[in-house]
């Protein structure tokens, strides 16, 4: 399922798989007590841009995602998904 979010001018799709990564990286924050502000303070940005982020609203540039990793002291790992019987890559 994928919902369509507005990022300027050009709508974004937001994928199961992004939907996941977030909520998983926002319930991190939360075991470690931080609220966005502290996060946001940790990355070295602003508490609202956190919000975008947790809210899909923004997405991260690639070097703020892993900014955003090192601050909840998080690493993800890269799985290969098993394809379709037919599908093509």
């Amino acid at each position: 399922m994928r919902s369509e979010l507005t990022h300027y001018t050009k709508p974004r799709v937001n994928t199961n798989s992004w939907q996941h990564l977030v909520t998983t990286l926002v319930a991190i924050r939360n075991e470690r007590g931080y609220s966005q502000e502290e996060l946001a303070h940790r990355i070295g940005c602003a508490a609202s841009l956190i919000h975008k982020w947790e809210q899909y609203k923004r997405v991260p540039s690639g070097f703020m995602f892993v900014c955003w990793l090192d601050a909840l002291e998080a690493q993800i790992e890269i799985k290969e998904t098993s394809r379709q019987e037919g599908e093509s890559s």
